[in-house]
């Protein structure tokens, strides 16, 4: 651990020599015993909040009524006491956190085998629960009884199927069939928490096996669209390396409904809502089989990548364009921009003694056409004259 995790290693050296106990725990031991590097790494102690403050110079109180403190030494690292939780009234969070001594204990709390797991700073596992042969059997397994755990936090039934996806691990019986029994409890979830878990499902590298899960377990009852007709078009579906695509792909497989209903549901950001529409909009301009030259133009190679892969894949319609032809496409258009006109409003406010008003736009609208479609060059005094030909003379 010392030079796979330095920073864990300090924290937890300087917690051990103080007296206390210390162990990575969570998804970093996870990916540790499969093999896989992890980035975050989580610290879990019998010491008390306010003794781990004492210990470490620089420390900030992200959740302290929770047992955690950041550390912070080159990486910030969270540390949390061991805790136990009491009842769940709301199905989402613990009425009352309360520390305990044991490690044990803090890890039958936790909720899934592969996920309660400790690792010493000497590298030993301690596996109180299984994990590692659910990790060698590939199955997503809840600790102890899956009722109580999701029962405690209902949105441990949609992480279930998001791990399952990320891993390509099934879900073992009685987890399963928890889920199906008990799905009703995730309407408990705030959107904003669900919107995170799709999105992981989303942009892991088995996306169908998630929603084909979502649709089954009849989580996604509760939400707003079809999740079930055409579940089996996700196999095809690609992310390429953004969230927002799910929502496109989602929306475009739901055209009957409002479109920025299910986005405002979801809880999207403007940014996102902007970009599905623009994905929708360029999808409806490719209908007739190519974009114009003006439509290349008015979207991102981003936008036109994932319109070109969806409308074939929803829509099934023909086109000629993969990733590598649209960027090429996009970087020999004429302009990439308006601002790379070369002239200004002010430019033919001046050549036509006109003051401001919507014509402008009008004229520069039809520049930027002419322009892409090579029917005028981006020079000023080639502009200037078809300008005063057209609209002064």
């Amino acid at each position: 651990m010392k030079d796979r995790w330095p920073d864990a290693f300090k924290v937890i050296s300087k917690l051990e020599d103080a007296g206390f106990e210390a162990y990575v725990v969570g998804g970093a031991v996870r990916d540790f015993v499969r093999g896989v590097q992890a980035n975050d790494v989580d610290i879990t102690t019998n010491a008390l909040p306010h003794e781990v403050k004492t210990l470490f110079e620089h420390t900030i109180d992200v959740g302290i009524e929770h047992g955690t403190v950041l550390v912070v030494l080159e990486d910030p690292i969270e540390v949390t006491t061991y805790r136990s939780e009491t009842s769940y009234s709301d199905f989402r969070r613990p009425d009352e956190v309360r520390f305990v001594r044991t490690l044990r204990e803090d890890l039958q709390r936790r909720d899934f085998t592969i996920n309660a797991m400790a690792l010493t700073k000497e590298d030993e596992l301690i596996d109180f629960f299984g994990g590692k042969q659910d990790l060698k059997l590939k199955i997503i397994k809840a600790v102890g009884n899956p009722k109580e755990r999701f029962s405690e936090d209902a949105l441990r039934m949609l992480r279930a199927i998001r791990f399952s996806s990320q891993l390509n691990f099934s879900l073992e019986k009685s987890t399963l069939d928890a889920i199906q029994e008990l799905h009703p409890l995730i309407t408990h979830i705030s959107m904003e928490r669900v919107k995170v878990e799709l999105e992981k499902i989303w942009i892991s590298n088995y996306p169908y096996r998630g929603m084909e899960l979502f649709a089954a377990t009849g989580l996604s009852e509760h939400f707003l669209g079809d999740w079930c007709t055409n579940v089996s078009l996700w196999k095809q579906f690609n992310h390429f390396g953004n969230r927002a695509n799910g929502w496109a792909f989602f929306v475009l497989m739901n055209e009957g409904l409002n479109i920025g209903e299910i986005l405002s549901t979801f809880k999207c950001s403007n940014d996102e809502k902007s970009y599905v529409k623009n994905v929708l909009l360029a999808v409806k301009f490719l209908k007739k089989g190519f974009w114009t030259s003006y439509e290349l133009f008015q979207f991102t190679v981003e936008v036109l990548i994932g319109a070109a892969s969806y409308s074939q894949i929803i829509q099934h319609i023909e086109h000629p364009y993969t990733p590598d032809i649209l960027a090429d496409l996009k970087a020999r258009l004429a302009i990439s921009s308006v601002r790379e006109i070369v002239v200004s409003g002010h430019d033919l406010m001046e050549w036509k003694k006109e003051k401001r008003g919507p014509w402008i736009r009008e004229v520069l609208d039809r520049l930027t056409t002419m322009i892409l479609n090579e029917e005028i060059e981006n020079d000023r005094q080639h502009i200037k004259e078809w300008f005063i030909r057209e609209y002064v003379n």
